[in-house]
């Protein structure tokens, strides 16, 4: 018994210098910083503060100047909105450069530089939008009107908002005194609307040294709600477009009276030849970024949509895709080629045959499709009589990486900023053009991602009438778009 006493005495001992060892240690642990996330690991810790509701005032005030700018292209004349921006740029100290194409077409360039041997970060938009008839809008299209939570404006989405997300994340930056491990750079562009030959093209071939991007982010991808009918918010965020390519398609006949119909009507002979290639439309086929951003949205889609997209190469599965989730227009853009005729100019008089008829159509090609091949398709449907030219050629820009530092920043910030959405990131394919294709022909890859979450049918506004975007959402963009680039180009701490 005295030995069982003695061993109790000597636990309780042992227990109680363990207790103090443990205290002590934890007192001498907080002490010497060991409780804390290793430097690196948390973005907050080491984030400058910013006053974001401060910011969203201002930046809701710019945005509806910014506005106000006519610069609907033709004649794309963005010199008193680049001055503007400029002008707010200089006055916080920030470097800013101008560059004149043609009398009126400007462009913008504003940096905040980080270590020389380290290429910048860019923030691309563009200031010119195409036109707006007024009398069919509910507001006037270029009086930025604050209605309902909304601004209304031509460009409000396309793509003035943009620019001054990037705009406030330059004033937050160089306010807080940030360091930075690699530069940011801002660059608003002229003639986008028109293909970008004056604006993003030029730069790019004539002041590449000015610019000379890492990687860069631009328009071309924000969250859908219920894309395709699944569930969450998805950020399609464009990798790569397709080609754009205008042709003229031009006809010649034989002039006459309108009351005696001959068989040589250049006017019939294009009609003919735009139903044949209207009736022949270029087949379905998946492109593998389309693919891949099929497969990762079947597991948030109910069946049969889930099954049919996650096997959309099955025999006979894509007939069954195009009758669900894959019905609508917009989504069969992103799996085919597709040919539009968007312009008609024929006669000078009713009573009068012409004896030459024109169309205009906007034809897209996927990736990898041949040019060439495309074409020649095409003359064999239109036959001999209709003479085609060129209004602008496909490029051959390659794809930017779905993955990399760019694209898991992006993948980041949106798990993040938008967790309440229940995003999903998937890469994706612009049916439209963007100035991005200057930037990936020259090595840069460009990403279409506006931080915003818009439904289709908002969307659907987009070179229509009504233009408009939330003050909720703009407050969004400027916070998303701050945080991508500080993930992209903060120094550690």
């Amino acid at each position: 018994m005295p030995a069982l006493k003695s061993y109790r005495r000597l636990t309780k001992r042992r227990i109680a210098a363990i207790v103090v060892f443990a205290a002590v240690a934890i007192v001498a642990c907080s002490l010497s910083g060991c409780s804390r996330k290793p430097p690196g690991k948390s973005r907050e810790a080491a984030a400058p503060q910013i006053d974001f509701a401060g910011l969203d005032t201002e930046g809701l005030q710019y945005f509806r100047d910014y506005l106000r700018f006519d610069t609907t292209n033709p004649p794309s004349n963005t010199a008193a909105a680049i001055a503007y921006l400029k002008q707010i740029l200089d006055r916080e100290g920030i470097q800013t450069q101008t560059f004149e194409s043609k009398p009126g077409m400007v462009t913008l360039v504003a940096k905040l530089p980080g270590p020389p041997n380290i290429k910048p970060f860019m923030l691309m938009s563009h200031a010119d939008v195409v036109p707006a008839v007024a009398r069919d809008w509910s507001h006037p299209p270029f009086a930025a009107d604050l209605d309902g939570g909304f601004v209304w404006g031509r460009g409000a989405i396309d793509n003035k908002a943009h620019g001054i997300m990037a705009l406030m994340t330059m004033l937050a930056i160089k306010r807080a005194g940030a360091k930075l491990k690699r530069g940011v750079e801002m660059m608003v562009n002229p003639d986008e609307e028109a293909g970008g030959e004056n604006g993003a093209q030029w730069m790019v071939e004539n002041h590449w040294d000015a610019i000379a991007p890492e990687f860069g982010v631009n328009e071309g991808g924000s969250g859908t709600q219920g894309w395709l009918g699944s569930r969450g918010t998805t950020f399609r965020i464009a990798v790569a477009e397709k080609r754009v390519m205008w042709l003229r398609l031009i006809a010649h006949g034989t002039s006459g009276h309108g009351s005696m119909p001959n068989p040589d009507n250049p006017n019939t002979i294009l009609i003919e030849g735009l139903s044949r290639v209207l009736e022949n439309p270029p087949a379905y086929r998946i492109v593998p970024v389309i693919a891949r951003a099929f497969d990762a949205m079947s597991s948030r889609m109910d069946f049969p949509a889930s099954f049919e997209l996650s096997h959309i190469g099955w025999p006979f599965m894509m007939d069954a895709a195009l009758k669900g989730p894959l019905s609508s227009y917009t989504v069969q853009a992103l799996i085919r080629d597709t040919i539009s005729p968007t312009m008609l100019n024929a006669g000078f008089k009713v009573n009068v045959i012409p004896s030459t008829s024109e169309a205009g159509i906007d034809c897209r090609l996927l990736p990898d499709t041949n040019p060439d091949e495309f074409v020649t398709g095409l003359k064999h449907l239109l036959g001999p009589r209709i003479q085609v030219e060129f209004i602008q050629k496909p490029d051959l820009a390659p794809e930017s990486p779905a993955s990399g530092e760019a694209w898991d920043a992006i993948n980041d910030v949106v798990a993040r900023d938008f967790r309440d959405e229940a995003p999903l990131v998937v890469p994706s394919l612009m049916a439209g053009g963007t100035d991005s294709r200057f930037l990936r022909l020259k090595g840069a890859p460009s990403y279409g991602f506006v931080p915003i979450v818009i439904s289709q049918s908002e969307a659907a506004r987009i070179h229509g009438v009504d233009e408009r975007l939330s003050v909720d959402n703009l407050d969004r963009g400027i916070r998303a778009t701050y945080d991508l680039t500080m993930e992209l180009c903060r120094a550690n701490q």
